[in-house]
């Protein structure tokens, strides 16, 4: 796994997760980043204490960038620091770091709000659609994940996607081309040929597969359907 400094001990108590910083902020490993890295990042993020103090968003963020992010897990942090008015604070969850078994587990929820927990519906849009890489990845958490769907999530490119899960795998694909840029998606019907239909004349889209990902080029303002052939 990985560690802060030579020799860190591993029980090492963190008020972020630091050493798992290359997939985020770094975003030098994850889903179709630097792959050869990803179990070490997964077995790091399996073992690193936190403290409960910084991290809320942080954590939950890698953990989807790293496709092992369980839901149920997630909900219950989020309900743990829950003020009244439904944003979520941070409250202790370990000693051993900077606070000891003594020290009050709700003395920050007394302070406000930090603001970079307003972030926490960034983790759900990062479980339903990633493509920090370039390449649109749909739903690359399904631990615990139940029928799902969303509409207009924006994606690099100048893409708006739209997609629903039914609990087992993708049933729907709908991409917006803001811009008319070259289209670039992990197929989720890994085994199974792809069609993709320009929807305003319903018009095939030709396509290649670059490694692992499906490469087309798209119209400004069009809209395509994609399925499996």
């Amino acid at each position: 796994m990985w560690l802060d400094i030579a020799g860190a001990p591993v029980e090492h108590v963190y008020n972020v997760p630091i050493t798992i910083a290359p997939v985020f902020p770094g975003e030098q490993v994850g889903l179709g980043k630097g792959e050869e890295h990803l179990e070490i990042a997964r077995r790091t993020a399996r073992t690193i204490r936190l403290e409960g103090g910084n991290d809320l968003v942080s954590q939950s963020l890698i953990r989807a960038r790293l496709g092992m992010l369980d839901l149920k897990w997630f909900k219950s942090q989020v309900e743990y620091g829950m003020l009244p008015d439904g944003v979520s604070n941070d409250r202790v969850r370990q000693s051993g770091g900077r606070y000891g078994i003594s020290t009050d587990f709700d003395f920050m929820m007394r302070m406000g709000l930090w603001c970079e927990n307003f972030a926490v519906p960034v983790v759900l849009n990062e479980c339903m659609l990633q493509s920090y890489t370039g390449a649109i990845h749909l739903f690359p958490n399904t631990e615990n994940l139940g029928p799902t769907r969303f509409e207009k999530l924006r994606a690099a490119g100048a893409f708006l996607v739209s997609a629903s899960h039914d609990g087992k795998s993708v049933v729907r694909l709908k991409i917006f081309s803001e811009k008319g840029r070259t289209l670039r998606f992990v197929s989720p019907w890994a085994s199974r040929n792809v069609q993709i239909v320009r929807a305003s004349d319903d018009k095939r889209v030709p396509h290649i597969l670059d490694r692992n990902e499906i490469v087309a080029e798209t119209d400004a303002g069009a809209t395509y359907l994609i399925a499996p052939s």
